[in-house]
């Protein structure tokens, strides 16, 4: 839902565009209203606009300073000038300014009304308008990813390098984003994917795969990734402008493990890595390359998922270092699970670590597991307050397991543990909604007359306005507009009950801009007049 501010001097004029634009569910504004230039500044710094209906002549700042200050600091947003002047002086500048309309006070509501609707159809148009550029500069770079994937190919292939000055210019032309004079590093992925998959799935999901990596990657690093078929993706890595001094193969591989748990949450893709041991010259490329694919070559078998390490005599422990690899990759979705308080999800992932026979023969990564679940745990409960259950439940004794059935028995009460943890949150949670709702059904009934806009209630409850409104309606089941209007309309039914008010004052009590507003909502509600239903209350 789009925003509208009001702004003029005279409160009747405001009230009554706020009514008459309430009115026209079909534009599908949230409307606000202020009295002066200083007051509509004051809304805006809460909150964005979409459009600014104002009055230009206006005690203290005018409308058309108020537009100045709009433009240069929303610059999208739509001011439409309402005023009684027909001076070309003032029209002049407002255009001058790209007002986005300029309407007379005696043209009467359906002028007001079709320059709105203008404004919302002008900014509908102006976001189709970017989404198309941003299409067709996509379709101008469709060539690019074929002529880098070539070059990177035959780089990948061939153990020689042209000078320092040539590669550095093909580079720039191929817009790879890399220096020639600095050393690369090389991840390769083997993603598991099912024989039945049609090609442009494949494709599809390889693509999804180097998008993550670009999230992990970001400004951190200088890179480029390449599927060198339906299965394999290839990383050139440098190190970025961003660096901090920090070790980028340290890096690598921590973004590598969070690039295959994101793969494996979202994807649904076991991936295994393969990276270099160190940074390699450009003209070493091609024997790191061939080094990556033995490497993967060799582990095939061993797990899914694995992390491995291009040295020399990496593939000679991979077991050992797979069921490591794997361990960790387990334990973080589990702290994931956890933080996320996914209780049916935690307790699966721990049935899956206990039942795991592969760490049988391994009592280091099984007591490494221990530890590391403990902190998970004990990070958990005190982000969370909750530290009394795990005094509760003795942590102290649960990194102690000497046997693989001691261990087992160890992280079935872990288990147990992040469950009641969970628990707890989730009452606490249920608590806290139920409050929330509370304190907003009360504030509502204190202000019926007053601000209702998402804008203040967020504001009194300290939420965003639009994460307020979805909470609302997950909590409930009901829109938060609703509800207002619901409970507006009780109480005027109360009100016309049970007193002998003026429609008018009820309407006003009710927070509705005129009367001939609120008789409008109220019949098409109730199917009677608001005199109606007081007469026929009383019978």
């Amino acid at each position: 839902m789009r925003r509208l501010l009001l702004v003029d001097d005279e409160p009747f004029i405001v009230n009554g565009m706020a009514a008459l634009i309430k009115e026209c569910e079909f534009l599908q504004l949230e409307v606000y209203k202020s009295y002066s230039a200083d007051e509509a500044l004051e809304w805006l710094q809460r909150t964005a606009m979409d459009i600014v209906l104002t009055d230009i002549s206006m005690p203290g700042m005018d409308g058309l300073e108020l537009q100045r200050h709009v433009l240069h600091n929303w610059p999208r947003c739509k001011v439409i000038f309402l005023t009684g002047y027909d001076e070309f002086s003032y029209v002049k500048e407002a255009v001058h300014n790209r007002a986005a309309d300029y309407i007379l006070k005696t043209e009467g509501d359906q002028a007001i009304l079709a320059a709105v609707e203008r404004a919302v159809m002008e900014i509908d148009k102006e976001l189709a308008d970017s989404l198309q550029l941003a299409q067709t500069r996509a379709r101008l770079q469709v060539a690019l990813p074929s002529l880098q994937k070539e070059w990177v190919q035959q780089l990948l292939l061939e153990e020689t390098a042209a000078s320092s000055r040539s590669m550095q210019e093909q580079l720039d032309e191929l817009d790879l984003g890399l220096i020639s004079d600095q050393p690369v590093f090389l991840v390769m992925a083997k993603v598991d994917l099912h024989n039945d998959l049609p090609n442009p799935d494949k494709a599809l999901l390889l693509y999804a795969l180097q998008n993550i990596a670009d999230e992990y990657w970001q400004s951190y690093v200088r890179q480029c990734s390449f599927a060198l078929d339906q299965s394999r993706v290839i990383w050139l890595i440098q190190d970025g402008d961003d660096s901090g001094g920090r070790s980028l193969v340290r890096f690598v591989h921590e973004v590598v493990e969070r690039i295959q748990q994101t793969s494996r949450e979202l994807l649904k893709l076991d991936v295994s890595f393969a990276l270099s041991a160190e940074m390699c010259d450009w003209k070493m490329i091609a024997s790191q390359y061939e080094r990556l694919q033995r490497l993967l070559r060799s582990s095939l078998g061993i797990g899914q998922e694995l992390l491995l390490e291009g040295s020399e005599d990496s593939a000679g422990d991979g077991v050992q270092h797979a069921a490591l690899q794997h361990m960790v990759r387990l334990v973080a979705r589990l702290e994931r699970h956890l933080e996320h308080s996914e209780r049916l999800e935690w307790l699966a992932g721990m049935d899956e670590l206990i039942g795991d026979k592969t760490l049988m023969p391994l009592p280091d990564i099984r007591q490494i597991a221990s530890y590391r679940l403990v902190a998970v745990l004990m990070t958990y409960a005190m982000n969370e307050d909750m530290q009394h259950v795990l005094l509760e439940e003795r942590m102290e004794q649960l990194t102690h397991s000497a046997t693989y059935a001691e261990w087992q028995d160890t992280m079935r009460s872990m288990a147990k543990t992040g469950d009641i943890l969970c628990s707890y949150k989730e009452n606490r949670a249920d608590q806290h909604g139920r409050n929330l709702v509370l304190r907003i059904r009360q504030y509502i009934d204190a202000h019926l007359a007053g601000d209702l806009s998402l804008t203040r209630i967020g504001e009194e409850v300290a939420y965003n306005p639009y994460y307020l409104s979805k909470l609302y309606k997950q909590l409930t089941g009901e829109n938060l507009s609703d509800a207002i209007m619901t409970i507006r309309l009780n109480e005027a039914k109360r009100m016309l009950k049970d007193t002998d008010d003026k429609i008018q004052n009820i309407a006003a009590g009710v927070g509705f801009d005129s009367a001939a507003y609120f008789t409008r909502f109220f019949k098409k509600t109730t199917d009677r007049t608001p005199l109606e239903y007081r007469e026929s209350s009383r019978k």
